[in-house]
Order: C-alpha cells, then structure tokens, then sequence
C-alpha cells in the first residue's frame, strides 16, 4: 500500500523513482541506527537502496521539529516537539523534546525528557481500555483522559483528543489544586498525582500496576462532571506547555518558536503560547501529529545531509499538497453513475459565485477542489461550507451532515484584511486553522454559528495567495451578505476520514443532508432522498440479540429494517407506516451511516478501514 501511494504521487508530478535524488523514513519504532537504516525496506520496490538515506537517532521528535524550522521561513528558532509518543531511547521514549535550529547548521539538542519505561498507555484488553499506573507526559495524560471522556472512534483506541478541547469551554476546573501536572524546575514537570487523580474522580480502576478506565459510555449523555474534567485538563495541560515552553525560549534566547507534535493541534493552547511568552514570532507546522514527519524527514534530510548550501525559504503558505484528483476525470461520467444532473459552470470564478449564492441562501454544501489538503484541517479543498449567522445552523449541521456530537463548535474562514475587525488576533494570520480567538463583542451575533459557548471561534484567515477559488468564494459571500467569513468544516461524516475522491463526495450526498455539492467545476443538486429505495445490509446477529454489525436496533430502525427489500422507496415505506417521510429519511441516514442499510442501485464505495495499531508494547 505504502509503495502503491509512493508511485501514484510520483506519476502525478511526473516522475520516476529513479528521478529522486534520496529517500527517507521515519517511525516511532526505531531502537537505533541501525533499526533507522531499515525502514526503507517497506519501499523496497521503489526507493533504490544507494539513494536511501538515515536520519540520526532518535529520529521522531527530531523529524517533528524539522517539519516545523523548515517550513516557516525563519533562520534560526527554538523548536518544540510534544506528543503522546516519541522514538525509542535508553529502554523508554521521547517525551518532550526541544532543539535550537539555525539555517546552515545541524540542530542541537536543548532538551531531551523521556519515560522511563517503553509502553503504551491505552490499550485495549477483555474489552477495557486499559493503561499503566505510573503515568507521564503530557501527551499521555491528555489521552488517557480523552479516552476517559469516551472519545474514541468505536471499537480502536484511537482517540479524539479534539473534542477534549471543545467540551472544555462549557466547564470549569473542580480543583484549584494541579491534579495532573505540576510544574517543576528546569522547565521539568511531576505527574505524581495523576493516576491516584484519575481513580478518586471515578474514572479509573487500580489493578496491580495498571489502570483500568471506566470511560463514559458510548451515546451517554454529557454531565457537568465530564464538562469539568475536560476544563480542568485542558486548563492544566496549557499550563504545563507554557512552562516548558518558557524554559526552552530562556535556555536558547530565541524570540522565534517552531512547533510541531500532536498537542500543537490545539489551538486554544496556541493561542496562549503566543499571546503570553516573549516572542515575536511562531510557526506551527499544519500536519503537526505523525502524518507530517515523512515531510520533518525529507527537509532534515535536504538541509544536513544532501550537502546541500542551505538559506531559509519562504514559509509554507498553503497545503494543497495532495495527488490531483479531478485532473483527467471524466466528473460527467462519474455524476451519471450516481444518478446525478450536475450542471456546469463556466471556470473558477463563476462556480464560486454560485457556491457563494447557495450558502447565502441557507444551504449546507460540499465543496471540493482538486488537490485535499495535507494535514487534519480542512482549508478550502475538501470542505463542508454554510452560513456563519443565520440562527440554528450550527445545530442542523452538527445533527443532520455531519452525526456528530451538539457541543462541538465550527471554524470560520475569513478574509484576511477582515479578520482583525471580527476577531480579537494574536497575529495578523492563521492560515491554517490553529488558532482560537475571542470574536468580537459587537460581531457575535452576526456570526453566531462559529462562536463557540465561551465566545470564541477557532479562525482560518485566507490570504490573497491561496490558491483555488476558495478566496473567491468567500470575496462574493461578502458582497451577497456583508459577512467576509464562512462556515468550514471538514468534508466527511462521523466515523470516516475526510473525503479524497469524487466518488466519496457523491456518496456523502447520499448520506447526509447536504444541499448541493460544487466539485471541479461542476454544481450537483442533492437527489431526493424520499425517492430512493433502501435495503437491508445482511449480517449475522450479534452476541447481544438483535444486533447488526455490533449496533443496537431500535424499534423505530427496526420497522424500516422491515420493509427495506431494495423495492420499496422511502416514500413508499412512509405510507405504509403512516410515518412522516423526512422523519424516516432522517433515521434511516443515520442506519446508513451505521452499515446497517443501503440504498438501491447506487455503486458501493469502501472507505479506508483503520490500520493496525501503530506501536506494539510488551504490555499488549
């Protein structure tokens, strides 16, 4: 698979493996050099071996830490790395780690702090989520008690440390006291308290040497005990960054701050970094969790080991990285299959007016250009877009497109110039989604759907540069509406990654409540859910009773189950249950979403299937 993709991004620039001057890997795996040496093994049809090149171990945070100094355009920075899992290293793991880089030098290591043990906190065993007791990092403990929270894709540890950070605004810390981290000297930070914290707020279970979560369940209601872990969690772990943080920018006299590493993905974290340290500049590398060092590799490799005379460049102002997807494509055709009437605009500029008309007028769309954005935000390639102020949006987007959770707050992108009269900046830019900023007192009413319930809105400014019609769509919603901002939210639906292919937007028009989609330069109108016909996705029950793929089925769900033969449409199912037909399209998306029906006559997609756990610790 990995060499499969390799070759499909050197055809899309037109290149061969040969054309590659050297090749680099990284993983959290490495032991040492030697274990480095080998990971281009897995491209063993790809890259030629005397092209391959080493990074030096441990490699991980390093990788991090290059992918942020080398894509911001400054010549010399302190760079931070954190996350929940570093490289191997003396018998334990990277845990938080700093560097001072300077353009033509190699980076020097500043700060290097490590667990003691090699394990995994968060495994999954006889069907607990479980973790070791003696609990540090900060990436660690803001996992662990996200997947406390309950916020993990069912069935995988994998967690959602995101919706930890929006479901913090609505509580307030039960303890002025640290529970989980406390600041030390050095910029060192203890995490004595944090297990025996974790097992007197309930939601752990000491045994032996390990924690057995009690997480909230899945579809549990929130209570204000849940809204108070993830504020005082979320108050401690801004703190423990500030504090290192400090110490690293004292220890390399640096006004300039690189950052990369899962925890940087927080944006009201962010935020605070450059608000309340001294500098006078930061980057935050977009792709800032482990997707983005192949590319923290390639630049380390660039800059210090190709012999190349190196300055710095220019910073990454976009990243509209991905294989082009409509390049070639035959949208038409693909539309007919899907039984869709497109209508097609006459370039760039005219599809972007017509988007900008459907979301003035209320509708929800689906917006997608042609190379997705590398990274987990969507900025304007692969986006769900709507109104930013007419009232109850939020919660039909929340509800009927995307099945995800009421309490998670949206994104605005804003024209650049405009963004300093709506929100209260720290910076004249963030291009990238990473930061969180108040709106406004005289503002929030107007844009109510992306302030969130503390008043602020996570913000992507959008620059005259940006590539794609994106700009230009948010330029004629300001002329239509007066608002220089949209709604933007990630192209998906709960539970699948961000769509990549035409293919997957035209399935998610089936699966949701989306208006229109604008792909290419083609505009599809929504089909008519009450005209198509569901059948029944056949699998053997469950250990539970009725149960299909692990689902409970309801007695409304069941009632459809019934009658959904592939024959039948939902109109024709409405009139024999003398139901409201929109009500039973309603319930019947959310079955689909749930792989329990499908809808006649439509080509089948097949999404990506989570991989096999990144690390494999003796404790599993």
């Amino acid at each position: 698979m990995m060499a499969d993709l390799t070759n499909e991004i050197l055809s899309a620039a037109g290149l061969v493996s040969t054309d590659i001057d050297g090749w680099i890997a990284t993983s959290t795996e490495s032991r040492d050099e030697a274990d480095e040496a080998k990971l281009l093994s897995s491209l063993g049809l790809v890259a030629p071996p005397e092209r391959c090149l080493t990074l030096p171990h441990p490699a991980h945070h390093l990788a991090h830490a290059s992918a942020a100094f080398y894509s911001s355009g400054f010549d010399e920075a302190a760079a931070l790395a954190i996350d929940c899992y570093g490289s191997l290293i003396d018998g334990g793991r990277e845990r938080e780690t700093a560097f001072f880089f300077r353009v033509g030098e190699r980076p020097k290591d500043v700060m290097r702090l490590k667990r003691d043990v090699d394990r995994w906190a968060g495994y999954m065993r006889d069907g607990h989520i479980r973790t070791p007791s003696d609990l540090s990092g900060i990436g660690e403990i803001y996992r662990v008690v996200t997947l406390a929270l309950g916020f993990h894709e069912a069935g995988t540890i994998y967690d959602d440390a995101g919706k930890t950070m929006g479901l913090a605004s609505y509580g307030k810390r039960f303890s002025a006291e640290n529970l989980f981290f406390e600041p030390a000297p050095n910029g060192e930070l203890r995490f004595d308290r944090a297990a025996d914290s974790l097992v007197e707020l309930g939601v752990a279970v000491l045994e032996g040497d390990e924690l057995r979560l009690v997480s909230r369940p899945p579809r549990a209601p929130y209570e204000p005990f849940h809204h108070d872990l993830a504020a005082q969690l979320q108050e401690e772990f801004e703190e423990a960054v500030l504090h290192l943080t400090r110490h690293v920018l004292a220890v390399t006299g640096s006004r300039s701050l690189a950052l990369s590493g899962g925890s940087f993905l927080n944006s009201k974290l962010n935020t605070r970094i450059m608000r309340e340290t001294e500098i006078d500049r930061m980057f935050v590398f977009p792709a800032a969790t482990d997707d983005g060092n192949a590319v923290g590799a390639v630049l380390y490799a660039h800059h210090n080991l190709m012999g190349h005379e190196t300055v710095a460049g220019p910073a990454m102002r976009h990243v509209y990285l991905g294989p082009p997807r409509l390049t070639g494509v035959d949208l038409q055709a693909i539309a007919e299959r899907w039984h869709l009437e497109p209508r097609e605009h006459g370039g760039p500029e005219e599809l972007a007016a017509a988007a900008a008309g459907a979301i003035a007028r209320g509708e929800i769309i689906g917006w997608f250009q042609n190379q997705a954005e590398f990274g987990p935000r969507s900025l304007g390639a692969r986006s769900i877009l709507c109104h930013p102020g007419i009232p109850g949006m939020k919660d039909r987007l929340n509800a009927r497109v995307k099945f995800r959770e009421s309490f998670r707050p949206f994104a605005g992108s804003v024209l650049t110039e405009r963004a300093h009269k709506w929100f209260d900046m720290p910076a004249r830019e963030s291009p990238f989604m990473l930061m969180v900023c108040p709106v406004l007192d005289e503002q929030r009413r107007l844009i109510s759907e992306v302030v969130h319930v503390d008043g602020t809105c996570r913000v992507q400014t959008v620059d005259e540069d940006t590539p794609g019609p994106f700009r230009a769509l948010i330029e004629a919603f300001e002329i239509e509406t007066g608002l220089p901002l949209v709604l933007n939210t990630s192209f998906n639906l709960r539970g699948m990654p961000i769509v990549e292919r035409p293919e997957e937007a035209m399935d998610c028009l089936y699966g949701s409540r989306l208006d229109r989609l604008f792909i290419g330069d083609l505009e599809i109108p929504a089909p008519d859910l009450t005209a198509l016909r569901p059948e029944r996705v056949r699998t053997a029950p469950g250990p539970n009773g009725r149960r299909e793929q692990g689902v409970p089925i309801s007695p409304e769900w069941q009632r459809i189950l019934d009658l959904a033969d592939g024959v039948r449409s939902m109109r024709d199912i409405a009139r024999e249950l003398e139901a409201d037909v929109e009500e039973l399209v309603d319930l019947a998306l959310e079955m689909r979403r749930r792989k329990l029906l499908r809808w006649a006559g439509l080509p089948r997609v097949t999404g990506p299937r989570f991989p096999l756990q990144q690390y494999s610790p003796d404790t599993q």
